[in-house]
């Protein structure tokens, strides 16, 4: 199992009818080049991810470049690169199977100042890579760190993400796994947990390049350090959706809405293990064994606290063969239409651990009960999250996989 290690746009807040709600307004820009997102833990025998990025690129044997950047130095990332591990394979062994020609970039965030740069031979060395390159195919680990390598210190485009950004607009497409597809929005945001978000009340640190995203304003002891997090500026390549892996394995459907509202994000795309989401232009497919989360918060409310509160998300989740338009925000499904319900919802006792929010809304869908109501394990207190149907949800499944088209989600303190 290869396992790609973990770890948009600029709206205003407006004040929504109904005293101390605020709504994120609604956006249909989508991405103008192609944008393949990995959610982590990827298996090695995945043939139809990598198959279909391959193809993507149109020709029989593409050049890949490896982006290194999310480890913590330039070596442990070359190990990445070069070194199998126990049942995991190298970046350069599983891209060769898969047909490409991978090479990797010799950049990280402790040469960053060297290796980004055109006024250097290794930089120059580089950019070379990248003008070659069909893909750039930034891997998993730390997003702040891919931010510390790609960014200067200001916060502009170094010289090779400024070479990127070109190749990007002439076609060639950026790929990343983990925290390398998390840092393709606008903004990124990492560390902590769902209750943190909702407990801090969406109060995510902002955070400068060359910081973690690790919020230590209380203290490096502290509840806020463990378990919120923090956000950055990011590559702005997925240009108004906030992206969020390894989302049903770690429960994280949760911390994403908090998260879009306080980047000021109305949509989110939360993505699977072992399952990747393909952007061409408007369009969007799904690959791999689990699935894609699809937030949309245009129509929602949230509240001001002291604990985070939304109502009136708008939730689909999408499997393999799925599309979604970005533009209309349409939701597009070959599987057949679920007409027969039976039996009751699961109410979740611990709806941020794992896969609990995708049970719960499968089994919603498959049953007579009109919501699924579920709560965190925490108290003191407790986080509720509801999902109810609404005009307009449909639901389909075939071979296992469920797609749900347009749920209700809200989320209070109880």
């Amino acid at each position: 199992m290869h396992k790609m290690n973990s770890n948009a746009l600029f709206v205003v807040l407006v004040v929504a009818v109904g005293v101390g709600a605020v709504a994120l307004p609604h956006s249909r820009q989508s991405s103008p080049g192609k944008v393949f997102l990995f959610g982590g833990a990827t298996e090695d025998t995945s043939a139809n991810i990598y198959d279909a990025l391959r193809n993507a690129t149109g020709k029989p044997s593409p050049n890949i470049v490896v982006a290194i950047t999310a480890a913590s130095s330039l070596a442990i990332g070359l190990e990445a690169y070069y070194i199998d591990d126990p049942g995991s394979w190298s970046y350069e062994r599983l891209f060769t199977f898969y047909g490409f020609q991978p090479s990797v970039l010799q950049l990280a965030r402790d040469n960053w100042e060297e290796g980004a740069s055109n006024s250097t031979s290794l930089g120059q060395a580089n950019i070379r890579l990248v003008e070659a390159a069909d893909v750039i195919f930034f891997n998993g680990g730390d997003q702040s760190r891919h931010s510390r390598s790609w960014f200067n210190t200001d916060g502009s485009d170094s010289d090779i993400l400024g070479v990127v950004r070109r190749r990007f607009l002439d076609g060639a497409i950026v790929a990343g796994t983990s925290a390398g597809a998390a840092i393709m929005s606008k903004r990124t945001y990492g560390e902590g947990y769902s209750y943190g978000y909702f407990y801090f009340n969406a109060d995510l640190k902002e955070c400068d390049i060359g910081e973690t995203l690790q919020d230590d304003r209380d203290g490096t002891n502290s509840f806020r350090y463990s378990d919120n997090g923090g956000h950055m500026q990011g590559f702005g390549f997925v240009q108004e959706a906030l992206v969020d892996t390894h989302v049903d394995a770690r429960g994280r459907f949760g911390r994403l809405p908090a998260a879009m509202r306080s980047t000021l994000t109305p949509y989110g795309i939360g993505v699977g293990e072992d399952t990747a989401l393909y952007i061409n232009g408007e369009e969007a497919v799904v690959l791999g064994n689990d699935g894609v989360w699809w937030v949309d918060s245009s129509e929602a409310q949230f509240g001001i606290g002291p604990y985070f509160t939304v109502t009136g998300l708008l939730v689909s989740y999408l499997t393999e063969g799925d599309r979604l338009n970005l533009a209309t925000k349409e939701v597009i499904s070959t599987k057949p239409l679920i007409t027969t319900n039976e039996g009751v919802a699961y109410d979740s006792r611990d709806v941020f651990t794992g896969r609990e929010g995708i049970r719960s809304i499968t089994t919603l869908v498959t049953s007579n009960s009109t919501r699924s109501t579920g709560r965190s394990k925490e108290r003191n207190p407790t986080a509720n999250v509801v999902f109810h149907r609404g005009q307009g949800e449909l639901a389909y499944t075939m071979d296992g996989k469920f797609t749900v088209d347009k749920l209700h989600m809200d989320i209070y303190s109880i």
